[in-house]
């Protein structure tokens, strides 16, 4: 990108040789010249030069009698000189120098990495509130303060920085780790099934079981109490423990021999708007007369030079994709074998809380559709803690 940008600044002709070929390769060749894009076809030669070497290569060739032909000049030396006597265009190009520095002196564009359960809004809001925004005069910012000021009033990060670079600010983040949850002994909780099951294992750390091994359960039936009898009177404890049953799964597949699917028509429609300061302008759109079925699909980019500086100016682009419904027909085999493909990964998803035990699979063609019907057996924990008192969740008294 440098290297690019040198050259246009320093400029550079594009010549053309159509008689001597062989003598003008052998003279570049022999000069020392940076050329570029030396290209031979048949008695033609061409080549680009930089602006600093052509008169020496253009009296070289003229000194061996080698006529040469300069067929375009590239670059801003050549610019400045071929509009030199319109004053607006260097008067344009300085004010669009003194643009882009100033520009640079702001932060125009966030991105905020680290955040797992902080959205980067609410980040970023709090940031603004604190005198980091779009449009903050960069040298104003004291990021040691920012940092120090942001940790002491959002108590859910251990660490934060926030990286300029140009006009984009990186705002790295470290969420505070919550300290590992204690069970509320405080509080009595029952023990009841999660869903419809046959027990298979019960183990009880506290409370009374009330469930039983081989025992049919309904979702929402007490599997172990957390009234406990004692010598002298009952109390209430917060139950605890690991109740194991079967659980039954019901699976249907089915996958049609005769449907339809998108296929791309290669038609695309686009809408381009330049968005600055909240303010939109169409700079293209050939969107008048959509056709009925079309992928919309919308990207945003923010515009910058040189690849370091960053303006506030968007180009958002909304294209519009044309597809059709092209009809396809399965054969027998192949809707059997996606079916079984679709069977294998619900009962991947099935397994991956609990344990596969058993399976039961009624496959065939029906009117025109191969349907599965799969009945699994899984062994999962089916307990789960409920207070005994609701007034302790609702908060009522």
């Amino acid at each position: 990108m440098l290297l690019k940008l040198t050259r246009w600044l320093g400029g550079s002709r594009d010549y053309r040789i159509t008689e001597g070929a062989d003598a003008a390769a052998d003279l570049l060749s022999i000069s020392g010249a940076n050329f570029r894009r030396l290209k031979r076809v048949g008695q033609t030669l061409s080549f680009t030069l930089q602006r600093s070497q052509c008169e020496v290569i253009e009296a070289a060739l003229t000194a061996n009698c080698i006529e040469y032909e300069m067929i375009a000049e590239h670059g801003l030396g050549f610019l400045v000189h071929r509009y030199r006597r319109r004053i607006g265009i260097p008067i344009g190009a300085v004010l669009f120098c003194l643009m882009l520095w100033a520009s640079e002196q702001f932060i125009w564009s966030f991105e905020v990495v680290g955040n797992a359960t902080v959205p980067s809004d609410v980040i970023l809001s709090r940031l603004d509130s604190l005198g980091c925004g779009v449009g903050t005069y960069i040298p104003s910012i004291d990021f040691d303060a920012l940092h120090n000021h942001f940790l002491l009033v959002d108590d859910s990060f251990s660490w934060i920085s926030v990286n300029v670079r140009g006009t984009h600010a990186s705002v790295e983040v470290r969420e505070t780790v919550p300290p590992a949850l204690t069970v509320d002994e405080d509080t009595p909780h029952n023990l009841v099934a999660s869903e419809d099951g046959i027990i298979e294992y019960i183990e009880i750390l506290r409370g009374v079981k009330v469930a039983r091994e081989e025992e049919l359960v309904r979702a929402g039936e007490l599997l172990a109490s957390g009234l406990e009898e004692m010598k002298h009177g009952l109390r209430l404890v917060h139950a605890r423990g690991t109740v194991t049953a079967r659980v039954k799964r019901s699976i249907t597949i089915e996958v049609p021999l005769e449907s339809t699917v998108r296929e791309a028509t290669g038609r695309e429609f686009s809408e381009k708007y330049l968005n600055f300061f909240g303010i939109s302008v169409k700079l293209f759109a050939n969107t008048s007369n959509l056709p009925a079925n079309c992928d919309k699909i919308e990207r945003e980019d923010e515009l910058s030079f040189f690849d370091a500086v960053t303006v506030p100016i968007t180009l958002h682009e909304t294209v519009y994709r044309e597809y059709t419904e092209v009809p396809i027909t399965l054969t027998e085999e192949e809707a059997r074998a996606e079916a079984y493909r679709q069977l294998r990964e619900r009962c991947e998803a099935i397994a991956a809380d609990s344990e596969l035990v058993s399976r039961e699979i009624n496959a065939g063609l029906t009117d025109g559709v191969y349907v599965i019907e799969c009945e699994l057996w899984v062994v999962k924990d089916i307990a789960v803690e409920t207070p005994i008192y609701t007034s302790n969740i609702t908060g009522e008294n």
